[in-house]
């Protein structure tokens, strides 16, 4: 059953925003991202500059402040496996794509999304929706 449907992001996000230099939801939507079994994750990204790929990565904690990825990856984590993935970004189209994570492992008490470029040249608009489902039970 369908429990949410919100906005999480909505910025401009600059030059230089790589696996190393990340940006993320805020941290007031931590306790509510992690609340249901199951994320579906809408990224709409326009007003692009440059050229490269971008990721988000799913990442929840128990503490609210020592965060690892739902995937086995290094950290930082590398381009072009996030649970969202845009390999190349076009500067005069509006990119789209999404992910999901449908509950078959479950989260820590907090999550949020990491996001970054897949090079330090690329800037754009990002917005990210998340709709979040409960398997109930």
């Amino acid at each position: 059953m369908r429990r949410s449907n919100q906005s999480v992001f909505n910025e401009y996000v600059p030059q230089g925003t790589i696996n190393t230099a990340s940006a993320y939801t805020s941290t007031e939507l931590h306790a509510k991202l992690g609340h249901f079994d199951q994320l579906a994750i809408q990224v709409i990204i326009d007003n692009v500059t440059g050229s490269g790929g971008f990721d988000l990565y799913i990442e929840h904690s128990a503490d609210g402040r020592n965060f690892v990825t739902t995937k086995s990856v290094a950290t930082p984590p590398p381009v072009g496996s996030g649970d969202v993935s845009i390999t190349a970004l076009t500067a005069s189209a509006v990119n789209l794509d999404f992910g999901f994570n449908n509950g078959t492992t479950p989260f820590l008490g907090y999550v949020r999304f990491r996001m970054f470029f897949s090079n330090g040249t690329t800037a754009a608009h990002v917005r990210v929706f998340v709709t979040q489902r409960d398997q109930g039970g």
